[in-house]
């Protein structure tokens, strides 16, 4: 099978835009926009100026600049102190699935068969799925159709000749050893679209989506719409289903505020809406995570079969049993390649996608484990997977010159609190990654201030504007900043800025805060020596 690629319009647009501009990431020139003169002694004191008067109470900064061009430190406070990254927890993730891979490096979803097709198209026994941690397999990355996106699986199956399969879809996504979820995760998180369940077999990011819409009258129960509509199905051969519905929601009079809940207990397949939606009220949607994403591809497969023609007798069973490599009863009937992970790391950085950073992580932790390098074979074995990418992780880091004990991450997303980084090591990590042999995937994959990613919305004015490539990261509390920028005077800067344990205060949000440190430093016009 040919290698897919992720055709949707936000990736084309970003495409064009990036070859358009692929020298003006963060080795472009100056901005053209009047800068104000700032001298680098000048840009340290006006820094320093700006952090002193900081009206985020309570605040803790971290912060780190360097000019690319001399390697020498232009401004640093608290440089090599832990604080929470929050997503700039992916940087990290990305920058190692893009040197222990490669950005060419495909991950593999593969179809398994133990009997050829008889001539009448009836497949004997099970077809077996086997996962590798694609998490593209999903409707939003192909205009909209989750069919789209398993057309390739469907295709090769029908390329085979079976019009019918006897036995179960087996969903192996024993890829990955572990819990569903990242270490640290928080538990009120898990039921929503930012921390859905982790697995070597995913479908449509692992949520389902659910719109609601009021009643004609009050007192009846609001409307509650699920999609895709498989996904209430029950399994045609054990009865079961992977959700059920429990809706009290009712509708009300008017005005009135809309107050929604929507719940799903850690591994329960209830989905839970409550609360108060007032008559003509507008529509709204909620993504909200399954239990189990590898019985969804499951379901999701069997309904693009039967589209096809291709009918399953038995169950969306799933094992998260690691097939043995002396297994030789299973035939490989086709194997499935992902985009690349220079796609996939874009895909994961740019709008800040938890769950293809956990994947990512685990994707890096399994191949390790698989093609451990010399040294790494006398090392016990990881007890998770999420601990053998972790272990990848800490050697990438030496050969990063990062020093030890200014990275402590317990997952890959930035989810978790417990993880903790210094702004020094974040400086380092983008000083390497600007000359590593995969510099372009990784520049590539960078939001950009003032037009796209989470970038999108920010430094939409010069001298920023196109100019900033960075990463941001969110928590209650918690934000974080840290890529590139180009002075006015053409030279090249590397920075992190980390704020922790604040509370804002009036106008200012540490966002605000910290796009006005990034505008003194694109507006720096002398260069450093």
């Amino acid at each position: 099978m040919s290698p897919r690629r992720l055709h949707y319009p936000g990736l084309l647009a970003g495409l064009t835009l990036m070859m358009a501009n692929a020298s003006a990431a963060p080795t472009n020139t100056a901005p053209t926009a009047a800068a104000v003169p700032v001298t680098p002694s000048a840009l340290a004191s006006q820094l320093a100026a700006k952090l002193a008067a900081s009206r985020l109470a309570g605040a803790t900064w971290g912060a780190k600049v360097i000019s690319l061009d001399t390697g020498k430190a232009l401004f640093a406070t608290n440089a090599t102190r832990l604080l929470v990254p929050a997503s700039c927890t992916k940087l990290f993730t990305c920058a190692l699935a893009l040197d222990r891979l490669g950005a060419d490096h495909r991950l593999a979803t593969s179809l398994r068969i133990r009997q050829a097709p008889r001539p009448d198209g009836t497949l004997p026994g099970d077809l077996r799925v086997v996962g590798g941690g694609d998490p593209t397999f999903n409707g939003r990355l192909h205009g909209g159709r989750w069919e789209t996106a398993l057309t390739p699986l469907v295709s090769a199956v029908k390329e085979a000749g079976v019009k019918h399969i006897a036995g179960d879809l087996v969903c192996d996504a024993g890829a990955f050893r572990g819990p569903p979820y990242g270490s640290g995760w928080e538990w009120d998180a898990l039921s929503t679209k930012y921390g859905p369940v982790v697995s070597a077999l995913t479908f449509n990011d692992n949520v389902v989506h659910l719109t609601a819409g009021p009643a004609a009258k009050a007192g009846q129960p609001v409307r509650i719409v699920l999609s895709p509509a498989f996904a209430l199905a029950t399994n045609q051969a054990d009865g079961t289903s992977l959700i059920t519905l429990t809706n009290s929601a009712l509708t009300v009079a008017a005005p009135h505020e809309v107050a929604l809940r929507f719940d799903r207990l850690p591994g329960s397949a209830e989905i839970e809406v409550a609360g108060e939606f007032p008559v003509g009220g507008d529509r709204l949607g909620e993504d909200v995570s399954v239990p189990s994403p590898a019985r969804y591809f499951g379901f999701a497969l069997r309904e693009a079969l039967a589209q096809a023609g291709i009918t399953v007798a038995g169950a969306a069973r799933v094992t998260e049993a690691p097939m043995a490599d002396s297994d030789n009863t299973w035939h490989e009937l086709a194997t499935i390649p992902s985009p690349s992970v220079g796609e996939l790391v874009r895909e994961t950085l740019k709008p800040s996608q938890n769950l293809y950073a956990q994947l990512l992580l685990l994707a890096t932790g399994a191949e390790t484990e698989r093609y451990p390098r010399d040294h790494e074979q006398a090392r016990p074995q990881a007890i998770t997977t999420e601990q053998a990418g972790l272990h990848a992780l800490e050697d990438f880091l030496k050969t990063a010159g990062i020093a030890k004990g200014e990275v402590l991450l317990q997952e890959g997303s930035g989810m978790a609190r417990a993880n903790v980084v210094t702004a020094n090591a974040l400086v380092q990590l983008l000083t390497h990654m600007k000359s590593h042999r995969w510099k372009q995937a990784w520049l590539d994959a960078l939001p950009v201030g003032g037009v796209d990613g989470t970038l999108k919305a920010r430094f939409t004015t010069a001298p920023t504007k196109g100019n900033v490539h960075a990463k941001t990261g969110t928590l209650d509390g918690v934000s974080a900043l840290a890529g590139y920028v180009t002075t006015a005077a053409g030279e090249h800067l590397a920075f992190a800025l980390l704020v922790n344990n604040y509370a804002a205060t009036g106008s200012t949000t540490a966002r605000v805060e910290e796009d006005a440190l990034v505008n003194v430093l694109a507006a720096m016009n002398v260069r450093s020596e």
